[in-house]
């Protein structure tokens, strides 16, 4: 085998001239006595570093981004607690960063203004939110929103990736992660949407994706939802597999017809390869494993995922190509989401080398199968840094140097 050339990237890489904006309470220059008036003093590229108020009350503040900054705590290892929203105002080349904040009522939203498509970057890593959501459905905007606890609140994005979260959007009438965009014209780059943890709201999609401008990889995220698990819409027309792979989805409530994974109004040419799931039902109303739905143009393999035998509807007919699938297995889960019984989703998934298990025995279905399994991104908020995401050719094979990629933060 060839050597190992690993080229790691992080998020932290600052201007030469960037400064440390200190914000602490009664602060004197040079710190500053909120973090308002730290980001009113600064310039592109500087860090706004946050110490705790006493007793870790949190600074009450709405606050408007405008500049191209970084928000993270003054201690090592900590949260910086805030409350209120910060407002990002989108504009060509800004790039916004928020590492560790625990914000106890308030959220991450878009401002008014312009930039070119995807010409603002946001960064959104490590950080709690009490009671507020992250909501950048906008064209101007590409962003990370990655290992972070959202315990009253969703994710709406156009483009970037939603990574090894903990999201519980059962009380808010939205989609628990959203990525809707609308504008193309750039190379096809991925969307992962890859190791969360979520719950979603009766009559809202767990993870709803409609796009026709990006690859999607939708993998090892364990799905609690009260309608629909995923729900797919569009594809990519340039024949790019898009991924619904090793996710576990179960129905906890619902009122009326709940799907695991739903598929409608694919596109012509695109091309959708669903495998590796474990779909399964607590709720005893009226419930459907792998659905083909109305509109749908795309190629649509389904294969090797396991649907719970007491389903109403296990998977559809006239998908492009079906096959070993388990519908007559019972599945059921421990409260994180890895299977307490499921004889047929052990070692069940696809037997092919690259998805096997990390312990290189045949590869499980659902969250915790295969080499990205859940495992990799739970739980949250253990340490300073963190490599949050990698990318490697499964097939490791004689020849050229191999090359990964990997992405970090550390605050």
């Amino acid at each position: 085998m060839r050597p190992l050339a690993a080229l790691l990237f992080g998020v932290a890489t600052l201007s030469t001239y960037a400064t440390d904006r200190i914000v602490e309470e009664f602060g004197i220059s040079p710190t500053y006595p909120s973090i308002a008036t730290a980001v009113a003093a600064a310039v592109d590229g500087d860090r706004i570093v946050v110490k705790n108020r006493a007793g870790n009350i949190p600074w009450i503040e709405n606050i408007t981004v405008d500049k191209s900054l970084q928000f993270l705590s003054y201690a090592d290892n900590s949260l910086f607690v805030v409350q209120g929203n910060y407002s990002i105002v989108p504009a060509a080349g800004r790039e916004v960063t928020i590492i560790g904040m625990h914000n106890t009522a308030g959220g991450i939203q878009a401002a008014s203004g312009t930039s070119p498509v995807r010409g603002t970057r946001v960064r959104v890593l490590g950080s709690f939110f009490v009671n507020g959501s992250v909501q950048l459905a906008s064209q101007y905007y590409d962003v990370d929103v990655v290992g972070s606890t959202l315990q009253n609140g969703t994710v709406g994005i156009h483009y970037g990736n939603v990574i090894g979260n903990d999201i519980d959007g059962s009380n808010i009438s939205d989609e628990a992660i959203s990525v809707t965009p609308t504008v193309g014209g750039f190379p096809l780059d991925t969307c992962a949407i890859v190791g969360n943890k979520l719950t979603g709201r009766v009559g809202y999609e767990g993870i709803f994706v409609s796009t026709q401008h990006q690859v999607v990889h939708i993998r090892n995220n364990y799905v609690r939802h009260g309608w629909m698990g995923i729900e797919v819409y569009a594809g990519n027309t340039s024949s790019v597999q898009n991924l619904i792979w090793n996710n576990t989805i179960t129905a906890y409530t619902g009122n009326f017809t709940t799907y695991g994974i739903n598929l409608a109004n694919t596109s012509p040419g695109s091309i959708w390869e669903v495998m590796n799931n474990a779909v399964v039902r607590t709720w005893n109303g009226d419930n459907r494993g792998i659905n083909k739905d109305s509109g749908n143009n795309g190629q649509i393999n389904v294969y090797y995922n396991h649907v719970a035998s007491d389903m109403s509807v296990h998977i559809s007919t006239g998908f492009t190509f079906q096959g070993n699938n388990t519908i007559n297995q019972p599945i059921t889960l421990n409260v994180d989401g890895s299977f307490a019984s499921a004889p047929g989703a052990v070692d069940g998934g696809n037997p092919a080398p690259p998805f096997y298990d990390l312990d290189l025995t045949t590869g499980d279905a659902g969250a915790y199968g295969g080499s990205y399994t859940l495992t990799n991104f739970h739980p949250l908020h253990t340490g300073a840094a963190r490599v949050y995401m990698s990318g490697h050719p499964f097939n490791v094979r004689q020849g050229s140097t191999l090359r990964v990629r990997a992405t970090a933060y550390d605050r």
